[in-house]
C-alpha cells in the first residue's frame, strides 16, 4: 500500500512540475548585452503552403513570427496592455516598425504539416530602447495626452533658486512627448507649491494632482553643490556636483514609479549656480527621458480594474449634474469610481472609471439625456438635453438582470482537462478511494 501511495505520490508531483513549466513555457526574458537590453522570447508563425511556393510560405510565416514576438515585448513592458482600448490600433503602429524592433531571428525549427501548413519557430530579440521609441508614442496616443505636473525640490547648496532650470526640463521632454502639462502659475492659488515639492508620501502627492486635476504627478529631487576650485589663468573656476532623481505618483492609485538617480559634474564653472544650472540641464533630461514612457505604461497598468473615460456635459446645471453623477455612480459599480473634476460656467467635467468602453459610456450618457457630440478613444463629450439625468428606464447597478447560465470550461490554466485540471482529478479521486476504504 506503502509502494502504491509513493507511485501516486510521484505522478501527482510530475503533473504539477509539468503544468508549472507548461505555464512558463511562453515566457520572456530580459537581458543585458552589448548595444542595450533585448527581451528575447520563442516565437511562432505560420503560413499555407500555396501552389508548391514554399518560400513564399517562409517569409509570411516569419513576418507572423517577427509580430508575434513583438506582440510578447509588449506584454513584457506594459503589464496588461492587451486589455486596453483600442490596443489593436496601438499594437499595428508598433507592427509597423518591425524591422527596426526585431534585432535577431534565429529559426529553431521548420515543418510543413500533413495540411500543408508551414510553422516556424524562432527565438527573437527586440530591442527595448527601440520598442519604447515606437510604442511610448503610440501608448500616449491611445491614452489621450494624460495631464501630467511637475514639481521639482531644487537646491543648490541648499538654497532653493528663483527659478528651478530642472522642472522647467523636465517639462521640455514631457510635452515634446504629448504630455498635457498643469500650468503651475495657475496651480499656485489651490495649493502651496513649495509645501508640495517637499512631499514624499504618495498618497499625499495623488490627493495633490487630483485637485490639479493631474492624471499623474512628477516629482524629485534636484541638488547641486562646489566638491572643488581652482585657479587658472587667474580666474577661479569651480567644480560643481548635479545630482537628480525623479519619481511619478499616478493619481487614481498613488502608484508610485521612479527613476534612475542621474549625475552630471560640471568641472569649469564660474561660480556655483552656473555650474548647478549646466549641471542640471544635461542631467534632467536624461533623467526624464529614463520614465517619460514609463509614466504612460504605469497609467494602462494602473487602470486595468477598469477604464478612465473623461466625460465634458455642456448646457447642464448644477442638480442635472449631481443626477449624472449618481447615475455615472451605478454604471462604474463597486469596482470602479467616480471623480467630478470641476463644475463650472454650466459645464461639468468627470472621469469614470469602469468596465466600459469609451462608446459603451456615451451610448449610457445618450439613454440618460445627454446628446453626444463626440467620442475619442478615452473621451466623451456632450450638451444635456431636458431629460438629462433622468431616464424613462434606467437598471439599477445593484440589482443587474440574471445572465445565462454558463457551461462549464472544458479548458484552462486551472480547470478542466490542462494540466492542473488532470492533477485535481488524481487528487479527488484519490481522496474518494481513502474514503470508500475507511466505509469499508
Amino acid at each position: 500500500m506503502r509502494k502504491i501511495s509513493a507511485a501516486l505520490s510521484a505522478i501527482i508531483i510530475a503533473l504539477l512540475c509539468a503544468a508549472f513549466l507548461s505555464q512558463c513555457g511562453a515566457a520572456h526574458a530580459s537581458v543585458t548585452q552589448s548595444g542595450g537590453v533585448w527581451i528575447v522570447s520563442d516565437a511562432t508563425g505560420f503560413a499555407p503552403v500555396k501552389d508548391g511556393q514554399k518560400n513564399a510560405a517562409r517569409q509570411e510565416a516569419q513576418r507572423m513570427a517577427y509580430r508575434d514576438a513583438l506582440e510578447k515585448a509588449m506584454g513584457a513592458t506594459v503589464t496588461g496592455i492587451t486589455e486596453m482600448e483600442n490596443f489593436a490600433v496601438t499594437r499595428d503602429k508598433v507592427f509597423s516598425q518591425t524591422q527596426g524592433i526585431v534585432k535577431g531571428f534565429d529559426i529553431l525549427s521548420e515543418k510543413v504539416d500533413a495540411d500543408g501548413v508551414l510553422t516556424i519557430v524562432a527565438k527573437c530579440k527586440v530591442s527595448a530602447a527601440a520598442l519604447d521609441g515606437v510604442l511610448g508614442p503610440a501608448v500616449l496616443d491611445t491614452l489621450g495626452n494624460p495631464r501630467v505636473m511637475i514639481l521639482i525640490d531644487e537646491r543648490i547648496n541648499d538654497k532653493t533658486p528663483f527659478i528651478s532650470t530642472t522642472e522647467s526640463e523636465v517639462q521640455r521632454i514631457f510635452e515634446k512627448a504629448g504630455y498635457l502639462l498643469v500650468d503651475l502659475s495657475q496651480a499656485g492659488a489651490l495649493v502651496n507649491l513649495d509645501q508640495a515639492r517637499r512631499m514624499q508620501d504618495p498618497q499625499e502627492l495623488a490627493e495633490v494632482a487630483r485637485t490639479l486635476k493631474a492624471d499623474v504627478i512628477i516629482t524629485g529631487r534636484a541638488y547641486a553643490s562646489a566638491y572643488g576650485s581652482a585657479k587658472v589663468n587667474g580666474v577661479t573656476l569651480y567644480g560643481v556636483r548635479a545630482s537628480i532623481q525623479l519619481k511619478s505618483v499616478v493619481t487614481k492609485t498613488a502608484y508610485q514609479l521612479g527613476s534612475e538617480a542621474v549625475e552630471k559634474k560640471i568641472s569649469d564653472a564660474l561660480n556655483v549656480e552656473d555650474g548647478a544650472i549646466k549641471g542640471f540641464q544635461k542631467a534632467a533630461p536624461e533623467a526624464a527621458r529614463s520614465i517619460v514612457y514609463k509614466v504612460a505604461y504605469s497609467l494602462v497598468s494602473n487602470s486595468l480594474g477598469g477604464r478612465t473615460v473623461n466625460i465634458k456635459i455642456s448646457n447642464i446645471t448644477f442638480k442635472k449634474a449631481q443626477a449624472i453623477e449618481e447615475a455615472l455612480g451605478e454604471l462604474a459599480g463597486k469596482s470602479g469610481s467616480v471623480h467630478q473634476r470641476e463644475f463650472k460656467d454650466g459645464v461639468l467635467e468627470i472621469d469614470v472609471v469602469s468596465e466600459k468602453t469609451t462608446q459603451g459610456v456615451a451610448s449610457f450618457l445618450s439613454d440618460n439625456g445627454v446628446e453626444v457630440e463626440g467620442v475619442t478613444a478615452s473621451t466623451v463629450n456632450g450638451r444635456a438635453g431636458e431629460g438629462a439625468g433622468e431616464p424613462e428606464k434606467r437598471q439599477s447597478a445593484e440589482t443587474p438582470a440574471a445572465a445565462p447560465a454558463e457551461a462549464p470550461a472544458k479548458s484552462g490554466k486551472f480547470c478542466g482537462t490542462g494540466a492542473f485540471g488532470a492533477a485535481g482529478i488524481i487528487l479527488l479521486a484519490i481522496g474518494c478511494a481513502a474514503r470508500r476504504r475507511r466505509g469499508a
